[in-house]
């Protein structure tokens, strides 16, 4: 590069000329490579006898060692466990175990036993072997320890356990609907009534809100789903996470999820922009009478029940009466989060957020099927002493009840001092929305909760006294 004597010297400018060359210099370079490879590649190609290329695509390069493994044979190793330690570890009971895999076998990979090219090293993985996996990792057991028990990889479990997820997706049998017919919706309040110690008949569903444990998204993920890392931490459970509304009924099954919000998102906005609220806005979709119930992070409305705030005498009883049903939804956290050990701490770091979403979603769609099972109803038993250790090392949540239990018990049932304080009411703020969102419908008398406050007050139903429950 030339400079007349009189022109001042510009080092910026000689840099990016520079920058300029040496980069047309790389590409002329790499050009020049895939030309050569190109070349190598087609008469390598030509050298090769055409019955030598078919031996050429058995996936695995000639030579290679394999690692010798002992596959699981999980039928037999079912029969080596008692029907109370194979609840310990897969959650669930054989029964059930049995019958979730007729429900999903259909939707999961082949096993490549009939595989037209080659062999699987150490023999195929069964169907029953990847949900076996499936449901350690979902109980919170170490992918290490589940891989050498099953004599896969180190990578197989979560494998697996993905592959699962999809295939309970793909089973309309576990699919989670809120009822949409009015005797559905007649049935579920029928439930919810027996549950009632005053024969509350209007209550079609209990909602809240639970913060599904994270670790911090990556940059990448945020822009993905439309939200900065900061909207993820939630500052009152100092955690990272997903909001997840759901409803249940009476039997603590989930009739809707929806994981869409970050966790610092209140429930009231997450709610108010979910599409059951579109629906339940419908007129006619909700048989008249019939409401939700949910805590006081919830506006009072036609089609939501919720406590009064600061309430004394009457309304202190109507708040009484009505957490006996809205609590079922609390209890069906508490059940999921016990079944199953993942929930106790935050999903791996390398799990996005959308993955993270299928799987919790996946994760309820279980949950109901345990309870529907005959054998398994709405008991849980403690978990594995080496999963529990596990979720505990990974700074997990400690469950005092049931992590004490040394599994001499066989039955253990959730009840309300099991309650996670640690992951409930992170959405009960007004931090995004106003106070005018919420007053609607606030000066209508004929809304559900006036009219279940004016039926306990006529007929003069008191709450127990503080002092008698504690």
């Amino acid at each position: 590069m030339s400079r007349s004597g009189s022109d001042p010297f510009n080092y910026q400018e000689y840099l990016d000329e520079e920058e300029e060359l040496d980069a047309l210099h790389q590409a002329k370079r790499r050009k020049e490579a895939i030309i050569y490879a190109s070349a190598i590649a087609t008469v390598a190609a030509a050298s090769i006898p055409f019955g030598a290329l078919a031996s050429a695509h058995q996936g695995r390069v000639p030579g290679s060692v394999t690692v010798k493994r002992q596959r699981l044979a999980v039928d037999d190793y079912c029969q080596t466990l008692s029907d109370k330690h194979f609840r310990r570890r897969y959650r669930m009971g054989k029964e059930s175990f049995w019958n979730l895999l007729h429900i999903v076998g259909d939707h999961l990979p082949s096993t490549g036993e009939n595989r037209k090219h080659g062999c699987v090293p150490n023999g195929p993985i069964s169907h029953a072997a990847h949900l076996s996996m499936a449901l350690r990792i979902a109980a919170g057991a170490d992918p290490l320890d589940v891989a050498t028990n099953h004599g896969v990889n180190d990578n197989q479990p979560m494998v697996s356990f993905w592959q699962v997820i999809d295939a309970i997706h793909k089973s309309p049998q576990l699919d989670i609907h809120f009822p949409t017919s009015h005797e559905e919706q007649e049935k579920v309040a029928k439930e919810f009534q027996i549950k009632s110690s005053i024969d509350i008949s209007c209550c079609v569903g209990a909602i809240d809100g639970i913060l599904i444990w994270i670790h911090k998204p990556s940059d990448s993920d945020c822009d993905m789903v439309g939200f900065g890392q900061t909207k993820f931490f939630c500052g009152r459970k100092k955690k990272f996470g997903l909001n997840m509304q759901a409803v249940c009924d009476a039997k603590r099954r989930f009739l809707w999820v929806d994981i869409r919000y970050p966790g610092t998102t209140s429930d009231f906005f997450a709610f108010d922009q979910s599409s059951l609220k579109d629906k339940l806005e419908q007129p006619g979709f909700l048989h008249s009478g019939l409401c939700l119930f949910g805590d006081a992070a919830y506006a009072n409305s036609p089609y939501m029940c919720s406590p009064f705030r600061s309430a004394t005498g009457t309304q202190d009883d109507f708040n009484f009466f009505q957490s006996q049903l809205r609590i079922t939804i609390e209890c069906a956290f508490g059940m999921l989060v016990h079944r199953f050990g993942i929930l106790r701490k935050a999903f791996p770091v390398n799990v996005t957020v959308s993955k993270t979403n299928t799987a919790v979603l996946a994760l309820c769609k279980l949950h109901n099927f345990c309870i529907q099972s005959s054998n398994c109803g709405d008991d849980i038993v403690a978990s594995d002493v080496r999963d529990t250790s596990n979720i505990l090392m990974e700074g997990g949540l400690v469950l005092p009840r049931i992590d004490r239990d040394d599994g001499s018990e066989n039955i253990w049932r959730y009840e309300a001092e099991d309650r996670l304080d640690t992951l409930l009411d992170g959405g009960q703020h007004m931090d995004d929305h106003s106070d005018d969102d919420r007053r609607r419908y606030r000066y209508r008398n004929e809304l559900p909760r006036q009219s279940i406050h004016d039926y306990i007050a006529s007929n003069e139903f008191r709450r127990p006294d503080r002092r008698a429950t504690r």
